[in-house]
């Protein structure tokens, strides 16, 4: 712990110490490195501008320097260049600097730029606001301050060097033909920067070992620190510890030498392990009644899960009669109901025309029958689904069979109430593996709910496609009927679920239909949603896989 604690908090100061004189020092030797740049810029510009001071003297008074005693013109071979060549070589012998006049078409090899000074004159020449330029350079391995300033040509040097071109001046060089204001050369001077170098390296190692004296010091001043207020302390309060730990609560934590919130801890623990005596000594009692109170809650707990047992049971075993209730009542109703209905064919084969009022009401029972006949089927369905004995019949289906045969029960049931129906059947539509008769008690379930909830001059669509990418066929039924509540379209599968289920609802049913629908589809491994608003009508899709996926509750033959 010591050896962690320590090391661990040493190293983090140090490293923060480093970064932060590192930055400093870094940012430092940079401010002196300008700083020296800037005086050395501001000596060659001196430098410089002596020599040119110079070389104006001379061109001013060129007049005088070449008229001898009788004010004859006699050339002394001073002009400025000439000048200025002199004091250089005697400025370079006197010091360790060197200067010299430059331009891109010298006369004298003395002259001649070096590749440095030709870049530089193509920059002065490219910019005429260019009044300067410096940079750090090496020559023969040495670090030097190279300083460059353009001259420009003046009406005092037009004589020599203006036009026209070619004519040889007094000195017995051709003219150049320069302009007045035009890049006439320039003044170059190289500074030793040894000086610079050695302040510089004086400097670092200054710093360095500033700096490592600064990181002895402090970690050393931070060792004992930690160790005396810190490290120690926590280590003789970690042995304290390790006795409470090892059963011994009679420890003295107020021996402890401790400074801070090390003492308020210390305080605290001794506080903690007088609790825990207390507690300790009150413990068996607490043990004992706890066990007692566990028991007889287990004994309650087993109670209740008998209890809770025994009514799953009865649940199931109600459950259970309902559905064979519910099978055998539909399966018994289903007899006399068919001779019902036959026998209201037989008579109304067999009654006049001219007998009308009996024919309707033959009819109306034909009708009503028709309706009970689906609403036993529709419960003794569901009855199977729920006992888990329905059977899916797989087959090979042509919903075009299945949609012709809704037709036929669907359509005359639209034109009695004066509905338009039609099918739709998208190209490429294949033939599908699916329980035909179970397919089609969901399309006629659908289509008659549009019938009963769609009103004289609507319209009625069934539709089919087939979509590629999911490998399923869609089934679409929609109509212009009356709607469905946003809120209700939720519930409208549930069982005994209608979207109107008031006393005084319009239209009669049990909810048995869509909920039927929707178990058929899904023993299919398919899909049923809605979309409805309210007086614009609804759409009912139905998806059913090219291939069953056949889900618990259905069987599969065939």
């Amino acid at each position: 712990m010591v050896r962690s604690l320590t090391y661990r908090f040493m190293w983090a100061i140090t490293v923060v110490m480093i970064l932060i004189v590192s930055i400093n020092f870094m940012w430092d030797i940079n401010q002196q490195k300008r700083q020296a740049m800037m005086e050395m810029r501001e000596k060659a510009q001196v430098i410089t501008k002596e020599l040119i001071a110079t070389r104006e003297f001379i061109a001013q008074n060129q007049n005088k320097i070449n008229c001898d005693s009788q004010g004859g013109f006699e050339f002394k071979h001073l002009n400025p260049a000439a000048v200025g060549m002199g004091i250089s070589k005697i400025f370079a012998e006197m010091t360790n600097y060197s200067i010299k006049q430059t331009r891109l078409i010298y006369r004298d090899m003395q002259n001649a730029p070096d590749d440095f000074e030709i870049e530089v004159l193509q920059k002065f020449k490219a910019n005429p606001n260019l009044q300067e330029y410096w940079a750090e350079s090496e020559i023969d391995d040495k670090r030097v301050f190279r300083y460059i300033i353009p001259l420009k040509v003046e009406e005092s040097c037009l004589p020599c060097h203006g036009g026209p071109v070619g004519e040889l001046d007094v000195a017995g060089y051709p003219k150049e033909g320069y302009l007045e204001g035009s890049l006439g050369g320039a003044i170059s001077l190289i500074m030793p920067m040894d000086l610079f170098v050695a302040n510089l390296s004086a400097n670092v190692l200054r710093y360095s070992g500033f700096f490592l004296l600064l990181i002895g010091a402090s970690i050393g001043s931070i060792y004992i620190l930690v160790n005396r207020l810190v490290v120690q302390p926590l280590s003789d309060l970690e042995k304290a510890m390790g006795q409470v730990g090892a059963g011994n609560l009679n420890v003295d934590f107020t021996n402890i030498r401790a400074e801070g919130e090390i003492e308020q801890l210390a305080t605290h623990f001794q506080v903690m392990a007088s609790q825990l005596r207390d507690l300790y000594y009150n413990l068996e009692l607490k043990v004992d009644k706890r066990t007692y109170e566990l028991e007889k809650a287990n004994e309650v707990l087993k109670n209740k899960q008998q209890e809770l047992e025994n009514v799953n049971f009865q649940l199931k075993e109600a459950n259970r009669y309902k559905s064979e209730f519910l099978a055998i009542m539909s399966h018994e109703l289903r007899t006399p109901l068919t001779s019902i209905m036959a026998f209201t064919e037989l008579l109304l084969t067999d009654m006049p025309e001219e007998r009308t009022i009996e024919i309707q009401n033959l009819e109306e029972i034909r009708k009503n029958s028709e309706n009970l006949l689906r609403l036993i089927n529709n419960i003794l369905d569901l009855a199977k689904i729920e006992a888990g004995r329905n059977e899916i019949k797989i087959d090979t289906v042509d919903l075009t069979d299945v949609i012709g045969s809704v037709e036929g029960v669907i359509l005359p049931l639209a034109k009695q109430k004066g509905i338009i129906f039609h099918t739709c059947f998208l190209p490429d539509v294949p033939l599908i593996k699916a329980d035909p008769e179970k397919i089609r008690r969901v399309v006629e379930n659908l289509a008659s709910n549009a019938v009963k909830f769609t009103d004289k001059g609507g319209r009625i669509i069934i539709s089919v496609a087939y979509e590629k990418n999911d490998k399923e066929v869609i089934i679409t039924i929609s109509d212009t009927g009356i709607g469905i509540r946003e809120d209700e379209q939720k519930i409208i599968f549930e069982r005994f679920t209608q979207s109107d289920s008031s006393n005084s609802r319009k239209y009669s049913g049990t909810g048995l239909g869509l909920a039927l629908a929707k178990e058929l589809v899904e023993m299919h491994g398919g899909w049923i949603t809605v979309e409805s608003r309210i007086d614009r009508g609804s759409v009912f899709k139905v998806g059913i896989p090219e291939l069953p996926k056949i889900k618990n509750g259905g069987g599969r033959n065939g």
